[in-house]
């Protein structure tokens, strides 16, 4: 192969991993008073929801390692159900049972806290030191009271969180998992598109004619932009004839190697008053078409070397790309995306 397709592994030892980005690991409804556990890249997490806000540390105390998220919280202060140990929100031990009241804590009698934030009616949480801001739309069309948003679906696939964003990234299955949804069957050429390369992943768009959706009538030429964002965030803008946007986005937030939980988000311009479940009924069909093949596929881990599975240039241009990117990104210990 050229070297214009071929990509090895990163072998840049500075290169951020996936524990250096923020990932989304429950709604903020899911995030109470009282301790719950999470799974984010092979990790068990517990977070509860204090008077500073939302706390997340990984779920084990450090005496004895028992879960914390079987214990309680009082005060602000998750405590260990096995010794009575007391954390404050920022993970420090304010309080041993077994020591005489006014003992001095040891200063190592802390829990593994990680950085967490709410966003989009999402909780984001980054293993390490992130290496970009959470995901953010192109202009900020969340916020915007111009648009109506609201979170579609919420799924646990079982597959890596590379397999299910290339796919989401990818149009040439279109006419053959959602033949007269997404494509006409007899439409299989795929256009050659541009892929521009961003400050924070990809871009590139191409036009099509819609033969069903709930936001353009058939027959009608729409525009489709793609925004990939790394690590597993992808923006797809929809644009009708008459002015009508809407953003879909995935986000798939990797819980263990064969395990991701994708969250898809609508955020349109047009219906303001229509009900979600118009839009909610048409993408999940379209999704649980996709899950059936992405689950099917192996190996579960998308391989980033291009060596590894065979590409076509004009077919395959936006998961060339998307590997490309993700071989910028190491491991997480035995992690692959």
């Amino acid at each position: 192969m050229s070297e214009s397709t071929v990509v090895s592994e990163s072998t840049d030892v500075a290169a951020p991993t996936l524990a250096n980005y923020w990932h989304p690991i429950a709604e903020s409804s899911d995030l109470t008073e009282q301790p719950k556990r999470f799974q984010l890249l092979g990790t068990e997490l517990v977070g509860f929801r204090g008077p500073q806000g939302v706390s997340v540390f990984r779920d084990l105390c450090i005496h004895r390692g028992a879960a914390l998220s079987l214990g309680w919280v009082t005060d602000g202060c998750i405590t260990c159900p096995y010794h009575g140990w007391q954390y404050d929100s920022e993970g420090n031990c304010v309080k041993i049972p077994s020591l005489p009241e006014g003992s001095n804590v040891p200063r190592k009698a802390r829990a593994i806290a990680y950085q967490a934030q709410e966003r989009y009616g999402l909780v984001w949480v980054a293993l390490e030191d992130p290496a970009a801001a959470v995901p953010t739309w192109p202009e900020n069309e969340y916020d915007d009271p111009a648009y109506h948003h609201h979170l579609s679906s919420r799924n646990i696939w079982r597959c890596s969180a590379g397999r299910a964003v290339e796919n989401f990234m990818d149009f040439s299955h279109f006419p053959f998992v959602h033949p007269n949804l997404l494509a006409p069957p007899d439409q299989t050429e795929v256009p050659a598109v541009e892929m521009e390369k961003t400050d924070y992943g990809l871009m590139y768009a191409y036009d099509t004619v819609e033969p069903e959706s709930p936001s353009s009538a058939e027959g009608d030429v729409v525009r489709f932009e793609y925004r990939y964002v790394k690590p597993f965030t992808v923006h797809v803008k929809k644009v009708t004839p008459d002015g009508g946007v809407t953003f879909v986005t995935l986000m798939a937030s990797p819980r263990a190697e064969k395990e991701t939980e994708l969250y898809l988000t609508f955020v349109r311009n047009y219906a303001l008053e229509e009900p979600d479940a118009l839009f909610d009924h048409f993408s999940n069909r379209v999704l649980e078409q996709d899950r059936r093949i992405v689950e099917s596929q192996r190996p579960e881990e998308i391989p980033v070397s291009l060596r590894e599975e065979l590409h076509l240039k004009v077919p395959d241009a936006s998961g060339i790309a998307f590997r490309r990117e993700l071989a910028t990104i190491g491991s997480v210990g035995e992690y692959k995306p």
